[in-house]
């Protein structure tokens, strides 16, 4: 009877996949926001109502009936891609690991799902968007350099860093971006529909109640040290020039630089946020340490990035600040 059940929720859920995309695409209202958000949203929404082998074959079997209809290889590779990432979000959601692992896992591997969506997408159709961006940014770059008196001071290799930073951090918002939303949005939306339990309930009320739990969670430890040995063997490789000279393989380390980064100083402030807390400093204090950081790290960046990501690491093995708050989270949430 479960398994009748599943069924059938999933193929009903096929159904209104394929009109509602066949009319979205046709039409051309909300082409980009369908494909990149609804859809994942969508397909984490059938994860966690019907499993992971019913919403395998309602992937497969609506992405054959789309491109049956629309005719258009580029539409349901597209569509593949948000499929994808609406699963990996699905089954991250129900680990039992934390949240910020969730999204940092969620978007090292979003990052290399879009690079290879990309590829495919490359050969099919003969558009890259990888490489059409990349193309825009260094058009942009010979522009200023030529029309903008402040750029033109600088040297030509100072102009390249720059925007290949800018294209690079810019290719990492997407998956960061669409995993973050996909995963708060579908968290919300499986509550409303009565869907979650377990782990993803416990991870639904982290995120509703964030204000009070976001100084609390942090990725795991292993992972976190994972990250830090990574952007320093990366920030090494860069230093001394050594590129593997594949674009798709750079992008991808790329992504993984300034994801991972990311989530190391955000977790570092959060620690550092926590413990002042803990120690009896008042909230007035911890907003003016905030600000004075932002400053800090809007001056000196990786000054700051490497005070905050020490100091935390310092107190965290020191007074067991993951474990101390970990346990503190776990109280409040069975209350």
């Amino acid at each position: 009877m479960e398994k009748t059940r599943k069924l059938t929720e999933a193929s009903l859920l096929t159904a209104i996949f394929v009109v509602v995309t066949i009319i979205s695409v046709g039409s051309g209202i909300g082409y980009g926001i369908y494909l990149d958000y609804i859809v994942p949203l969508f397909y984490f929404i059938i994860y966690l109502k019907c499993g992971s082998k019913y919403t395998v074959l309602s992937a497969m079997s609506g992405l054959m009936i789309v491109f049956a209809v629309l005719g258009n290889p580029g539409t349901a590779i597209w569509a593949s891609q948000g499929i994808i990432l609406g699963i990996l979000c699905g089954i991250l959601s129900e680990k039992k690991t934390s949240l910020m692992d969730d999204l940092l896992l969620g978007t090292l591997i979003g990052s290399i799902i879009m690079v290879f969506i990309d590829i495919y997408a490359s050969k099919l159709i003969g558009y890259s968007f990888i490489q059409d961006f990349k193309e825009t940014i260094s058009y942009m770059a010979k522009y200023m350099t030529k029309n903008v008196p402040a750029f033109s001071n600088f040297p030509p290799e100072f102009i390249h860093s720059y925007f290949s930073t800018v294209f690079y951090v810019s290719i990492t918002l997407i998956p960061l971006g669409t995993v973050v939303g996909v995963y708060i949005i579908g968290l919300f939306v499986g509550n409303r529909l009565n869907v979650l339990k377990g782990e993803t309930k416990k991870k639904y009320n982290i995120i509703r109640h964030f204000r009070t739990f976001s100084r609390m969670t942090f990725c795991s430890r292993n992972l976190f040290y994972i990250m830090i040995i990574y952007t320093m063997t990366f920030s090494l490789m860069n230093k001394y020039g050594i590129k593997t000279n594949m674009a798709y393989v750079d992008t991808i380390m790329n992504c993984f630089f300034y994801s991972g980064l990311y989530f190391l100083i955000r977790d570092s402030v959060a620690g550092i946020q926590g413990y002042m807390l803990a120690k009896g400093k008042s909230m007035g204090q911890v907003r003016l340490f905030t600000i004075l950081y932002l400053f800090m790290l809007l001056s000196y960046f990786w000054l700051a990035a490497i005070i905050a990501i020490l100091y935390f690491m310092s107190i965290d093995v020191k007074y067991g600040l993951r474990e101390f708050y970990g346990e503190k989270m776990a109280t409040l949430l069975t209350n």
